[in-house]
């Protein structure tokens, strides 16, 4: 499977700077890196929680397809544990399944700055039927 099944990337992939996608067929594993930009600041200066919740979505929903034969699923639940602040910069993301079952898709990801853990996420996808 190549990256071309991606085509087109969702408008929000864009809006939070995804590039550099790298996706591993053989160990189903899926590495994207973000740019957090200053619009995404807090009154503290640091990059918004929401925003990373918004990447490790991202990221998480572009692993269910390309790990599920190209088959759209949408988010039933997510959990987030910040665990440092995010700074304006490059964030490299990482997801992988925990379970994969036919109709739900359970899924950890986690947001890296400066070989730091800043962030991880947990979720449940359902398939959508075709």
């Amino acid at each position: 499977m190549t990256l071309k099944t991606l085509e087109p990337l969702p408008p929000i992939h864009h809006h939070l700077g995804g590039h550099n996608i790298q996706w591993n067929a053989d160990h189903t594993e899926l590495e994207i890196s973000y740019v957090a930009l200053d619009s995404f600041t807090n009154p503290r200066g640091t990059v918004e929680g929401g925003m990373v919740c918004a990447m490790l979505d991202d990221v998480m929903g572009l692993f269910t397809y390309l790990a599920n034969q190209q088959t759209p699923a949408t988010t039933i639940n997510l959990t987030m544990d910040f665990l440092r602040p995010c700074l304006v910069g490059t964030v490299l993301t990482k997801c992988r399944f925990t379970k994969q079952g036919k109709v739900i898709l359970n899924i950890e990801s986690e947001a890296w700055q400066n070989q730091k853990l800043i962030a991880r996420s947990t979720a449940n996808f359902m398939v959508l039927s075709p």
